[in-house]
C-alpha cells in the first residue's frame, strides 16, 4: 500500500481531502469576487436550505421559505444577496467535522464573512457533496 504522502505526490487522495480542496477553491472563488466559480461547484439540481424570511416591503425584501433549488437559482440568490465585492467579504471556512459515507462527504463547518468596515457575520453549514463525472458536486447546502 502507497504511503498517503506518496498518493498525494501522485494525485491520488482520499474523498475527504478531495472535497476540502473544493471547498477551499470555493473560498478563493468567493474571495476574488467571482460567484460564478463559486457556484459551478453545487450540482444542477442542487438543494440550498436557510432560515425562512418574512416578506419587508418597506426594504423591497420578498418573503422565502428559506428553501432554493437548482444551481441556477442559488447563483441568482447569492448575486442579488451579494451584488458586489464589497457585500461579499473575505470568506473564511472552518470545517467542524468531516464524514464519508460509500456515496458522499458531508462537511459541517463555521463560516466567516469579514468586512474592513464593520462586524463580521458568521454561521454554520452542512454541505454534502457526491461525486460526478465534472467531479465533486454539492447536492444539499443547509446554511444558518
Amino acid at each position: 500500500m502507497r504511503s498517503l504522502a506518496l498518493m498525494l505526490m501522485l494525485g491520488a487522495s482520499t474523498p475527504k481531502e478531495e472535497v476540502l480542496a473544493v471547498v477551499q477553491q470555493q473560498v478563493a472563488a468567493w474571495n476574488k469576487g467571482d460567484l460564478e466559480a463559486f457556484c459551478a461547484v453545487y450540482a444542477e439540481d442542487a438543494v440550498f436550505v436557510s432560515p425562512p424570511r418574512a416578506a419587508n416591503p418597506d426594504a423591497g425584501v420578498a418573503a422565502s421559505d428559506g428553501v432554493t433549488r437548482g444551481r441556477s437559482e442559488v447563483l441568482a440568490r447569492y448575486k442579488k444577496r451579494y451584488p458586489d465585492g464589497k457585500a461579499m467579504g473575505q470568506l473564511a471556512i472552518d470545517p467542524h467535522d468531516v464524514r464519508e459515507t460509500k456515496d458522499a462527504v458531508s462537511i459541517s463547518a463555521r463560516w466567516t464573512l469579514s468586512y474592513p468596515d464593520k462586524a463580521p457575520l458568521t454561521g454554520n453549514t452542512v454541505i454534502v457533496l457526491v461525486r460526478s463525472k465534472a467531479g465533486w458536486k454539492i447536492v444539499h447546502d443547509a446554511s444558518m
